[in-house]
């Protein structure tokens, strides 16, 4: 009777934990692989972010360079090497020296620093959503039912589009904009892996909508010239980027001289003070 009584424990024990597996399986194929890198924090492999992590804000926002611009070992470090005009990079963390300056690490092939100062953001919906704070406007919900086609955008009239898809769930919008044309936009918060875009709920299919305006140039960080006051919170100075990148322009033997100046007079003391009686 007592081994029928444990074989039944065993037996339940048993399949719930193939009920739970189960469950597990079915609940992780039901997650898109998108879905879950949208909601991940991207962490950088870099020996001085991960120093340094608690010190550094998560930004995650794309930005592109304006001319010849060079990159670092790290704040401060060294210089590693330069991009060209025009090239865009993902910006996870931004970490401020002491002199003010901010720094932003970047996932490229391999790791590095660059200076903010030295980037421009690329245009996108939060900056949009800071631009025309008083457009945005609540009103009364909307709803666009699942099955319709639309046209995801960046931002209103940003004439940059992600192309055509077929909703599979219900959007529900509360934040809209009008723009020039009286078209009426809604901001999507959250939809399957993707966050904080725009459809034109005037015209949800058309691929076609203009660009309305240039987006104006944004400074990953102001900078102060000498005799007048940058517009921006914590802008760094002209004066304090020149220093920055004399010194990291510096030759390695110039930086290594006194470490090695330093151990020949240890070693030269200890010879005369201590071997030499020998």
């Amino acid at each position: 009777m007592r081994e029928k009584k444990f074989a039944g424990v065993a037996n339940w024990r048993s399949r719930l934990f193939w009920e739970v597996l189960l469950a597990a399986v079915i609940f992780f194929l039901a997650i898109k692989p998108e879905e879950v890198q949208a909601d991940l924090i991207l962490e950088p492999e870099d020996q001085f972010y991960q120093a340094h992590a608690d010190q550094c804000e998560y930004v995650d926002r794309n930005y592109y360079t304006d001319g010849s611009v060079d990159f670092w070992t790290a704040p401060n470090g060294r210089k590693k090497g330069s991009f060209p005009a025009d090239t865009r990079l993902q910006i996870t963390h931004v970490y401020t020296d002491s002199q003010g300056a901010q720094w932003g690490v970047f996932l490229e092939q391999e790791s590095g620093w660059i200076l903010m100062a030295d980037v421009y953001l690329d245009y996108d919906s939060r900056q949009f959503r800071e631009d025309h704070e008083e457009e945005i406007l609540t009103g009364e919900e909307q709803v666009l039912a699942e099955g319709e086609k639309v046209v995801f955008w960046s931002y209103p009239c940003s004439g940059e589009n992600w192309g055509t898809e077929e909703l599979q769930q219900e959007l529900k919008f509360s934040e809209f904009y009008t723009d020039d044309q009286e078209r009426l936009w809604g901001n999507v918060g959250y939809y399957m892996g993707s966050r904080d875009f725009w459809i034109c709920l005037s015209e949800p299919e058309n691929q076609e909508i203009p660009m309305e305006e240039e987006p104006p140039k944004v400074p990953g960080q102001a900078v102060e010239t000498q005799g007048e006051t940058a517009e921006q919170e914590n802008a760094v100075s002209e004066e304090t980027l020149e220093k920055i990148k004399e010194q990291g322009s510096l030759p390695v033997w110039i930086l290594v001289l006194p470490a090695l100046l330093a151990v020949a007079v240890a070693g030269g003391c200890i010879w005369f003070f201590w071997l030499r009686k020998k």
